[in-house]
């Protein structure tokens, strides 16, 4: 036998009973308003996961499904804590997740510090992120410290023979810079101990200088090619490129 329905109470049918509710007639808002945000739910998970694969916003959702009717969506356009921990641009940088500074950390200088041969330096440096390192390679995708520099000068139009760091050093010492008068695009050297013979005050190690304390190298075969923070405990001095100059 079926409960007999109120005068008071719609006819038609619950989904209570699916979502563990008293079985019975009479309409329940709340009932539908769990399945339509169940469905939300789950749409939302599906694109996650889309997201965390291919690193991209699914545009055939529009945003004005989820409720976001000024276009903000939690995956595209925007910072967000969720679209940063899906490899998203913050919108901010200049370089994509896909092949740009990863965590969105850099941007060229917007003062026009930076003339158009630096900056294609800097960007051919940027793009071989993620390059594993190979020490004395400087091509096909491996690169060491002074393999990264040279091929990405040599990309940039700088032409010139394959050197150490020490080299770079050597040929670039009449264009040497403080570590207050560094600028994006210069040369940074670094001393460590080591057990090639080299002595302190020449360079074991070179990178690229981004800015903002930041530089593009690699010398590690476990991290690879990568932005990070500047040692300013092993610096030693850095060098302005004359040939980038305008």
């Amino acid at each position: 036998m079926f409960p007999v329905a109120s005068p008071f109470q719609s006819p038609a049918f619950s989904p209570a009973p699916m979502l563990g509710g008293a079985p019975g007639f009479g309409a329940q808002p709340s009932s539908l308003s769990m399945f339509a945000l169940m469905g939300m739910m789950m749409r939302l998970m599906q694109m996650v996961m889309n997201s965390m694969v291919t690193g991209q916003f699914p545009m055939s959702q529009s945003p004005a499904q989820f409720g976001m009717s000024n276009g903000n969506s939690a995956f595209g356009g925007g910072s967000s804590p969720l679209n940063s921990f899906l490899g998203g641009s913050s919108g901010n940088s200049a370089y994509p997740a896909s092949g740009g500074l990863a965590g969105g950390s850099y941007a060229p200088p917007s003062d026009g510090s930076v003339n158009g041969k630096t900056q294609n330096f800097i960007n051919r440096a940027l793009a071989k992120q993620g390059s594993p390192y190979v020490f004395g390679a400087a091509g096909n995708g491996k690169y060491d410290c002074s393999g990264l520099v040279h091929a990405s000068l040599n990309e940039a139009g700088v032409k010139g023979p394959r050197l150490t760091a020490r080299g770079y050093q050597s040929k670039y010492k009449n264009s040497m810079v403080r570590k207050e008068d560094l600028k994006p695009g210069d040369l940074v050297f670094f001393h460590s101990k080591n057990d090639r013979g080299i002595p302190a005050g020449q360079a074991t190690h070179i990178e690229i200088y981004l800015g903002n304390g930041k530089t593009m190298g690699t010398d590690s075969p476990k991290e690879g090619a990568r932005v990070e923070p500047i040692n300013w405990d092993t610096f030693i001095g850095g060098a302005r490129v004359p040939e980038l100059a305008n």
